[in-house]
């Protein structure tokens, strides 16, 4: 989610921006979708169906995927930033409101724990999936909306997570700031 605050990861091993294989490929698959769809039914489905050699997810799929919004918001809740990248591949990638890029594990804790200890501490993400989309049997692309309780602003939030050895992890996360009107 959100870093609130001036400083957080200046001088920690965060990088701008890297464009590599998985964020290619999501960015393209993100660009490609027509609309984000929502829970509530009031939008009307325009995507096509998807291509007969796609594979449609399980039940047990979306309940993991589903649950990893969960299992981070957990995390986050108790201000634990390793548990909160436990639940990402090891490169993955995360993108704060900010631009703030954090590629691996080890760089989501650098980022994050310093401001779970300040800025952060004893917050709380607020967050639902407003759309889900399988790609493949093993990728799925999920947008949410949601902020940080008590301090944040709302925001829109995409996800790509893929299935491998260790389950369902996310391998990327963008999130951007709701501007008025939109």
């Amino acid at each position: 989610m959100a870093l609130v605050g001036e400083g957080i990861g200046a001088s920690m091993n965060v990088r701008r921006f890297r464009f590599g294989p998985l964020v290619a490929a999501s960015v393209i698959a993100i660009v490609a979708s027509t609309a984000c769809g929502s829970d509530n039914g009031a939008g009307q489905d325009t995507s096509a169906p998807p291509p007969a050699s796609a594979s449609v997810p399980s039940a047990a799929d979306e309940t993991a995927v589903r649950g990893l919004l969960d299992k981070i918001n957990e995390a986050w809740a108790r201000g634990d930033a390793t548990a909160y990248a436990s639940f990402h591949t090891a490169d993955a990638d995360l993108i704060d409101f900010r631009g703030t890029h954090a590629a691996g594990r080890q760089a989501i804790i650098d980022l994050l724990q310093p401001a779970f200890d300040g800025v952060l501490k004893n917050s709380r993400v607020e967050a639902r999936i407003v759309d889900l989309r399988f790609l493949a049997s093993d990728v799925a692309v999920f947008h949410t909306e949601g902020k940080i309780v008590p301090m944040g602003d709302n925001s829109i939030q995409t996800f790509v997570a893929t299935k491998g050895p260790d389950g369902w992890l996310i391998a990327a996360f963008q999130n951007t700031r709701i501007q008025a009107g939109g």
